[in-house]
């Protein structure tokens, strides 16, 4: 599924699986505290890597 990163405004696939590339990036708690407070979808794996 095609969408567009809410943080940096770039479209990516969202694959919906355990094969996604978010599902391999490790977040600290803080990290995704501040996820769940400032987002209501997906990032692109560049926002979520910066965010690591």
């Amino acid at each position: 599924m095609k969408k567009i990163c809410p943080r940096c405004g770039k479209e990516f696939e969202c694959m919906h699986s355990i094969d996604c590339w978010c599902v391999k990036i490790h977040l600290s708690d803080r990290a995704k505290a501040h996820l769940k407070e400032n987002y209501t979808d997906c990032l692109c794996e560049q926002c979520l890597q910066e965010l690591q």
